[in-house]
C-alpha cells in the first residue's frame, strides 16, 4: 500500500471514529469540538499514520510527529478527565489539529534540510 492511501484510510478511519463517538455520546465529537474528538483525530488521523510511515521509511521525523501527535491525544484526554468530562464542548474544533499537522510538518523539513547541510560542509 502507497503512502496516499494510508494517510488517506487513517484519516477516513478517523472521522468515522468521531462520528460513531458522536452517535453514541450525543456531543460534537465529528467536529473536534470535544476532547475525545480531539484525540482522536491527533491518535488516528495524524499519529497512526506517522507512525505507519515512520516504520516503512525509517524516519526519525515522522516517528517525533507521531509521537507529538498522540502525546497531543494523551494531554487532551487527561485535561478532558480533568475539567469534568470527555464529551463536554470545548469549542476549539479541529484547527489545532491542522496546526499541529502543519507546524511538525514545517518543523520537520527545516531539521532535515539543517542536517542535510550540516552533513556536507562537515
Amino acid at each position: 500500500m502507497n503512502d496516499s492511501r494510508i494517510v488517506a484510510l487513517s484519516l477516513l478511519l478517523a472521522v468515522g471514529l468521531a462520528g460513531v463517538v458522536s452517535v453514541v455520546t450525543d456531543s460534537l465529537a465529528i467536529l473536534g469540538h470535544t476532547p475525545i474528538g480531539l484525540a482522536i483525530y491527533l491518535a488516528v488521523g495524524i499519529g497512526l499514520p506517522q507512525y505507519v510511515l515512520a516504520r516503512r521509511t525509517g524516519s526519525p521525523l515522522r516517528l517525533g510527529l507521531a509521537a507529538l501527535a498522540i502525546g497531543g491525544a494523551a494531554l487532551t484526554v487527561l485535561v478532558g478527565a480533568a475539567m469534568g468530562s470527555l464529551t463536554e464542548e470545548w469549542r476549539l474544533g479541529i484547527v489545532p489539529i491542522l496546526f499541529l499537522a502543519v507546524f511538525g510538518i514545517l518543523i520537520g523539513s527545516i531539521v532535515r534540510e539543517f542536517r542535510t547541510g550540516f552533513r556536507t560542509r562537515s
